[in-house]
């Protein structure tokens, strides 16, 4: 076998694709994905706008009899206070998702700095420092640090969004750590300070785009966690107060009458499941793009 023919055995595998071929169709499969995602999240957020803008009613206004099944007038059926539960899932949507889309915009923001800056510090003392306050806060379920911040702060969506700012920040700041300190040992950040590149450009340039990445990429899969964070510290009468419409808070007042009205219980809990699955497809498309364009 000649050294042509033994490169092109190598090059082409058993059912005669090309490596080539396997990471376009791994690229596709990653962007249809993040289409079928996008589809789902976009629906959600259309949805979001139509319904309560097109309803003559308020979210925490009484229109029917308590418990009233689906029907063509109200398709989710009514609450236990004779509200339109098609109306409030809807007009949890973007309450939801803000405070979920801030939950993680706060801590990735904060995280990816604070990382960065500990793989350009030289001062081992405050890597030691730092290090060990992100080792502490990440060796608690965020749920629990969560819980015991809003027992301080108080209940509320902006309690909520406080302690994430507080907690989660920790988790990304390893991540980008770590990251930063891979990419530092690159050969074209040597090449870089070789040629004489100045430390910004350097970072801004090289440094910060390849650690972003990876935080980014981490963020999407962190929002289906917030989501669900956040819809069970308003379970648990700790985020969304009443009358506001939030999933969390929904499935709460209706668990007691399950048995008796699913509804008020079961729809709310479709729009989280909804919304984590868009979001989980958009996730895992953007991570398979992600891996592959760098392969």
């Amino acid at each position: 076998m000649t050294l042509v023919e033994a490169g092109a055995a190598d090059w082409f595998d058993v059912k005669g694709t090309t490596p080539k071929g396997k990471q376009a169709r791994r690229l596709k499969d990653g962007t249809i994905g993040m289409i079928v995602g996008g589809a789902m999240l976009g629906i959600l957020l259309l949805m979001g706008i139509l319904v309560p803008l097109l309803s003559p009613y308020e979210s925490d206004q009484s229109v029917d009899m308590p418990f009233m099944p689906p029907s063509s007038t109200f398709l989710f059926g009514s609450d236990g206070l004779g509200r339109d539960v098609f109306l409030r899932v809807f007009s949890s949507v973007y309450l939801d998702l803000g405070v979920a889309f801030l939950g993680v915009i706060i801590p990735f923001t904060l995280g990816t700095i604070i990382g960065i800056g500990l793989a350009m510090s030289r001062s081992k003392k405050l890597n030691a420092v730092v290090g060990s306050v992100i080792d502490g806060i990440n060796a608690f379920p965020l749920l629990v640090l969560a819980i015991a911040l809003i027992a301080i702060l108080g209940p509320g969506l902006q309690s909520v969004v406080i302690a994430l700012s507080l907690t989660n920040w920790a988790r990304y700041a390893r991540l980008s750590r770590t990251r930063a300190q891979v990419v530092k040992q690159q050969g074209y950040i040597e090449a870089a300070q070789t040629l004489g590149y100045s430390k910004p450009r350097i970072l801004f340039k090289h440094l910060v785009p390849n650690v972003s990445s990876e935080t980014t990429a981490y963020g999407l899969s962190d929002l289906i966690l917030v989501i669900l964070l956040i819809a069970s510290l308003s379970f648990l009468g700790l985020g969304a107060q009443p009358p506001t419409p939030e999933w969390g808070a929904m499935i709460s007042d209706g668990r007691p009458t399950l048995q008796m009205a699913w509804w008020p219980v079961v729809f709310p809990g479709l729009a989280l499941c909804w919304a984590g699955v868009a979001l989980s497809f958009i996730a895992e498309g953007v991570t398979r793009r992600e891996r592959d364009v760098k392969s």
